[in-house]
């Protein structure tokens, strides 16, 4: 029977209980993260960690636990259920219930939940990202947009317009009319030598695969964070999201503008696995 950890206890999913007055269904007022799991282990965690306890303490989310009691915690469930390959883990953290818009506390619960998987390593997708682009519902500049809080729906709105469109995704702009991200990726383009991708400053989520992406060695090419317009990247050699989950995924289409290349997504997809 599959287990969860459910405020540092492993219980049965069957049992997990979670509150009609949870702030995170009635508000959204929490963060999540989504984690690989390769070979037994958790990808990447300490990004991971370390996001997540960077956006509870500019939400004034109070974290009793330590970060090696997440990991521990993480260990033991992916032991407890049997996951020796490959697999992926969501940590949910929210403000525990009560009050209204105003929280009557500051306290907080931790759910966290795993599945199994059959690919362990990450691989290029064979068919290449069909992009649309998103301008409906711009998303705002603030402290929060480099974090993966609850309340989605900027994402859940991105994806609603992509699938009407029958696209795979479409690209979000911020309230400055530039390119920040897809619905569930950080994007990226290549431009002659040089990778460019969305500065924080215009609000991206600071992916987890973004950076580490920005830390790899010996690429042969400059990576630079700029100000993403769409006639930029419209005219790019190559373009590519990434993600926690998923990597790297090559993009073949832009609205009606078709890439070819791979190359520099193939040699990211290799470095990244040799991490780990």
């Amino acid at each position: 029977m599959s287990k969860v950890i459910f405020n540092h206890k492993i219980i049965n999913k069957k049992d997990c209980k979670i509150s009609l007055e949870n702030r995170a269904f009635l508000y959204g007022d929490g963060l999540f993260e989504s984690v690989k799991i390769i070979n037994g282990k958790a990808f990447n965690l300490e990004a991971h960690l370390n996001r997540l306890f960077a956006g509870a303490l500019l939400m004034n989310l109070k974290i009793v636990a330590s970060k090696n009691d997440f990991r521990n915690d993480i260990e033991r469930l992916i032991i407890k259920n049997k996951i020796t390959k490959g697999g992926s883990l969501k940590i949910l953290l929210f403000r525990d219930e009560g009050g209204k818009y105003l929280p009557e506390n500051n306290q907080t619960s931790c759910l966290i939940i795993s599945k199994f998987s059959d690919k362990i390593l990450f691989t290029l997708n064979k068919k290449g990202v069909e992009l649309g682009l998103y301008k409906t519902q711009l998303k705002p500049i603030n402290k929060l947009s480099n974090y993966k809080t609850m309340s989605a729906l900027q994402s859940v709105m991105c994806s609603l317009d992509a699938n009407q469109k029958g696209k795979d995704d479409c690209l979000m702009f911020n309230t400055e009319n530039h390119i920040i991200e897809s619905a569930n990726s950080n994007i990226f383009y290549v431009k002659n030598n040089n990778i460019y991708t969305p500065k924080l400053s215009d609000g991206p989520v600071d992916g987890t695969m973004r950076n580490c992406i920005l830390r790899l060695k010996n690429l042969n090419y400059n990576i630079i964070e700029v100000k993403v317009k769409t006639e930029d990247i419209l005219k790019a050699d190559e373009v590519f999201l990434t993600n926690a989950l998923q990597g790297v995924k090559w993009v073949s289409q832009i609205e009606a503008q078709q890439f070819d290349s791979q190359k520099v997504s193939q040699l990211l997809v290799e470095k990244i696995n040799q991490l780990v």
